[in-house]
Parts: structure tokens; C-alpha cells; sequence
């Protein structure tokens, strides 16, 4: 693997390609010499704010130039990236960025009002507002601006004018250090609760040098379409930096919505395109004339069906796309990536194979012990790209990444699989439960089922509960509740009650659809719930 800093790994890739296109912004190229003109810029302005090696700075932003130039600008001087939600409230932020110490606070234009109320909290760090005007061409910012003033607080700096801050100052470049933080992206365990995923220099190199050889047939200068957010640890790894690493031309869309994205693919024509279901969806239901123009269809997220897989294929295939939607497996504490199919390593309804470099072996979640080929359990993997832990929290690093009998770090995913003698991953449920449904506005919400079994348990007539999902369509995961009730002369009121005290603690797409009140919980033969029989029950509802 790779022993350099992620600026300098893009460097020397691209050594004989500077003038080649990096970035294609609304018809805006930037070449590769412009782009790491512009990461210098970016670096001489923190450091003449006083930004060090080791510093954090909070980003809230979209995937703009901007965006990218200062990711790697902050790298170049040892810095760290510290990339949270823009849905997250201005509370929120604001707690995060006192846990994480930053010196600095970058927002885009879009959460104004939320990065006023931070301004205020900080009133000794430096901000820096972003906009999505700011890399158009000019034929396209001025009339933008014209018809979206914007009013920016005196202590702000937009973008160009944070640059003029480091005309004539040298920033040193920090040397490559193993293990450094570059990173920090965020994720969520079964409480809900957000957890700072560290990832280093090494890890998200490690994804673009296991990429580059694989089957995927990656060239220089070819059109990579990438619509992924830079807070997801796979916006960074694979829509931000493998594309880059590999000399691609990266056309950043920012207009998450599915038929923009749709139309927009149309237009751009892309070789190489990464999304998830719900853009799948969209162009199943969208008249596109060809594909022919595809060389890697690729999709993360919720895995599909077999028969959604089928459909989807054979939809490609109509449209002169001689390859198949190839899905992977990943999570945000292993850069997002670790197993995929690729071109001629392809198995309808898996998850693909390990990346190069990563062991991967399903264990017998009670008591450890590894799994034979085709055997169900708990999916484990050994990669360079597993993080270096969570943010100030070794407890929870600890219970996730584990040293083996043979010495090595291995990650517990909490997921479910089995791997056939050919090495394909099957994905078979979730012991870690996080659901993903479709809330009124459309917008993809993870449910906890820790949270909503722990409001179940207030209520005085409950014993026990579990919460499990049932999948519907395109909705995603509906609620399913199952309860036992501490004596069977309670009334026949506790469902509606039940109703009532989730309406008072959650919010509307984590409410229970439907409740059954059982005898008892189906447990496993370790006497904990198995939460796995409970879906079963889910998916046939009519048992009860």
C-alpha cells in the first residue's frame, strides 16, 4: 500500500497528466495543474489563520471545488477535515464543534441561518462561507448571484476573499506520518447517536490503490459523474478521491434530487457512475434513450432484491449497457468500501468480492468461532482501509475492531452474511438493526430501533419489546413492533397509548406501524433476542 498523504498520493498519479481535467463544475474545467494551484491557495490561507498539523476544522458543505480544494489544502498542512451533516440543527454543530475542538468553521450558502447562530457561538474562530456560485463560469455566477443575494456577516470571508488571506505566505508541507488523521466522518450505531469515524492518509489511499486493480476499467481522463455528499465517508472515498487518484475527469452534481440527477446523467453521459436505489428507481421509471456510453454502473446502500436485480439488468441490457449494476459492501468505518462485483466477478444477488487486499471470514456471532463456506453468521474483515477508531472514543473503537488468533485487527460488522466457496458475500439481515425508510418529503431516513424500543419500554404495561422492519418497496422499512405486557388482564388500550406516547418522543417516519402482543420473544440459544426470526415474523404478519 501506498506511504504518503492523500494530496501527495493524487500528486504523484497524476505527475503526467496535469493537464488533463480534474474537475468539470456547471462547464467550469479545472485541470489538474488548476487544481493543485488551488489546494496551495487554500493551504497559505489557513495557515496564515493559524491552522497546524493536528488542528480540526469544521466543514458543513456540499461537494463543490471549493469544498475538495480545501480537504486537500488542510491535508497538505497536517490538518484534519472534520465533515458533519448539513441536516444536522445549529445546536448540533455547535456541540460538535466544541468536542472536536476546531479552529475553523466552513458552511455552505444553503444553512445561512444555522451558520449565523454559529457565528455567534464562535465569535474568536474564523468562517468561511461557501456558495454554490462560487466555481461556476462567469456567464452563469453573476445572474445566480444577482437572484440570490446573499447578506454576509462582517466577519465571514467567502471563499475568494478567505484566499487573499494567503498571498505571500509559505505553507510548509507536512511529511507523510503513518496512521494520521486526515478525516473525520460520521456515522451512526443502533443508539442513534453519531459516532467520529478517523480516517487516515492510509485507509482512503488504500481505497483507490485496491481500486486500481480490480477489473473496473478504469482509464485516465475518463468521465466520472459523482452526485455523492462529502459528509459520507463514500462521497469521500469513492466520489471525491479514487476518481482524482485515478486521473479522472470528475463532473461534481450537486442536485441531489432523482430526476435532476437522471436528467443530468443524461446529458453528461458519464463512463462511470456510482449511485443507490432510489436513483436506480427513478431511471427505471425515465424514458433514457441508450447506455451505451457506461463502463461501471454501480450502486450502495440498501442491497436490491433478486427480482429488483433482475429488472434493473434487464432494463440496462434494453439500453445497450453490456455490464450488470454491480453492488458492494462497506460501511463508513471501512472507507465505505470493501467488497464489490466488478466486470467478470459478478453473482446475481450478492454483494461481490474483498478488494485486493481484504481478508474477509463470518464468525459465529455467540461464540466466535469461524464459519465454513455457505454457513450464516457474523461478516468480519481485515483491510488497510479499516479507520483508525472513533473520535475520543476507544470504548466503542474497542467494541467494533478486535484482535484475532492471528494477530490482526479484524471489524465486526454487526451484519449478517455468508460467503460461497468462490468468495461472494451474501448479505442475510442485520444483528446491529438501523433501517432506512422514505419520510413524507421523500428524503431516505435511518430508523433506530434501539430508540424506539427503548419509548416502547416507558410504558408501564410493557415487559419486553423488540422493533424490527418489514420492508416496503420503495417506501423503504415500515416499523413493525412486537411486545410482551406484563400481565394478560391489562386493557385493551396499551396499543393506542403505545401510539400515543411514540407521536410525544419520535419523529413521524420512526412511529410503529403495526403492534403485536405476544406471549414472548423468539429468542436465540443464547437467550437474546433473535431479532432475525422476529423479521421473518414481520415479512408474514398474518401468523398472528
Amino acid at each position: 500500500m501506498p506511504e504518503c498523504t492523500v494530496l501527495q498520493y493524487i500528486k504523484n498519479k497524476n505527475t503526467n497528466n496535469l493537464n488533463g481535467i480534474a474537475l468539470n463544475y456547471f462547464g467550469n474545467r479545472i485541470t489538474y495543474r488548476e487544481f493543485f494551484e488551488n489546494v496551495d491557495k487554500v493551504a497559505k490561507a489557513f495557515y496564515a489563520i493559524g491552522i497546524r498539523k493536528g488542528d480540526i476544522v469544521t466543514i458543513a458543505s456540499l461537494h463543490t471545488p471549493e469544498t475538495i480544494y480545501i480537504i486537500y489544502g488542510l491535508n497538505k498542512i497536517g490538518a484534519v477535515a472534520n465533515m458533519v451533516y448539513l441536516t444536522l440543527s445549529a445546536n448540533e454543530i455547535i456541540e460538535n464543534i466544541k468536542s472536536t475542538d476546531s479552529k475553523a468553521f466552513i458552511y455552505f450558502a444553503m444553512i445561512q441561518e444555522k451558520g449565523r447562530i454559529i457565528e455567534k457561538e464562535f465569535p474568536d474562530i474564523k468562517t468561511i462561507i461557501l456558495d454554490v456560485s462560487d466555481s461556476m463560469p462567469w456567464y452563469l455566477k453573476y445572474p445566480y448571484r444577482l437572484k440570490n443575494k446573499k447578506d454576509i456577516l462582517g466577519k465571514t470571508y467567502r471563499f475568494k476573499n478567505f484566499l487573499s488571506l494567503g498571498e505571500g505566505v509559505v505553507a510548509k508541507e507536512m511529511l507523510y506520518t503513518k496512521s494520521a488523521p486526515a478525516v473525520i466522518v460520521y456515522t451512526s450505531g443502533t443508539t442513534g447517536v453519531p459516532k467520529g469515524v478517523v480516517l487516515s492518509n492510509d485507509n482512503l489511499n488504500a481505497v483507490a490503490e485496491q481500486y486500481s486493480y480490480t477489473t473496473f476499467d478504469f482509464r485516465m481522463g475518463d468521465s466520472f459523474m459523482d452526485m455523492l455528499p462529502p459528509f459520507l465517508g463514500f462521497g469521500i472515498s469513492i466520489g471525491i478521491h479514487l476518481p482524482l487518484a485515478l486521473g479522472m475527469k470528475t463532473t461534481l452534481w450537486i442536485d441531489i434530487e432523482p430526476d435532476k440527477v437522471v436528467q443530468a446523467f443524461e446529458r453528461i453521459k458519464p463512463r462511470h457512475f456510482v449511485s443507490g436505489p432510489v436513483i436506480v428507481n427513478q431511471m427505471l421509471e425515465s424514458n433514457i434513450k441508450d447506455m451505451k456510453f457506461l463502463s461501471t454502473f454501480a450502486g450502495g446502500g440498501e442491497s436490491l432484491s433478486i427480482e429488483q436485480e433482475k429488472k434493473v439488468n434487464s432494463y440496462l441490457h434494453n439500453k445497450g449497457y453490456n455490464g450488470n449494476y454491480v453492488t458492494g459492501y462497506g460501511m463508513t468505518e471501512c472507507c465505505a468500501t470493501v467488497c464489490t462485483g466488478m466486470q467478470g466477478f459478478y453473482k446475481e444477488g450478492t454483494l461481490g468480492i474483498p478488494l485486493p487486499k481484504v481478508n474477509m471470514k463470518i464468525i459465529d456471532p455467540e461464540n466466535g468461532q469461524e464459519r465454513k463456506y455457505g454457513e450464516e453468521g457474523e461478516i468480519c474483515f481485515c483491510a488497510p482501509n479499516i479507520m483508525v477508531g472513533y473520535f475520543k472514543n476507544p470504548k466503542e473503537t474497542d467494541n467494533i475492531i478486535k484482535v484475532h488468533a492471528d494477530g490482526k485487527k479484524w471489524i465486526h460488522t454487526g451484519d449478517l452474511g455468508s460467503v460461497n466457496q468462490d468468495g461472494f458475500l451474501r448479505f442475510q439481515g442485520r444483528i446491529k438493526k438501523i433501517y432506512l425508510t422514505k419520510g413524507s418529503d421523500n428524503s431516505v431516513y435511518k430508523l433506530f430501533p434501539m430508540q424506539i424500543e427503548n419509548v416502547l419500554s416507558r410504558h408501564s404495561a410493557v415487559d419486553k419489546c423488540a422493533v424490527v422492519g418489514r420492508l416496503n418497496g420503495e417506501k423503504g422499512y415500515l416499523v413493525i413492533a412486537y411486545v410482551t405486557l406484563k400481565s394478560k388482564d391489562i386493557g385493551d388500550n396499551v396499543e393506542k397509548e403505545l401510539r400515543q406516547l411514540c407521536r410525544q418522543e419520535l419523529k413521524e417516519n420512526s412511529w410503529p406501524f403495526e403492534y403485536h402482543f405476544v406471549e414472548k420473544l423468539s429468542t436465540t440459544g443464547a437467550g437474546k433476542i433473535d431479532f432475525r426470526t422476529l423479521e421473518k415474523w414481520a415479512e408474514n404478519s398474518d401468523s398472528f
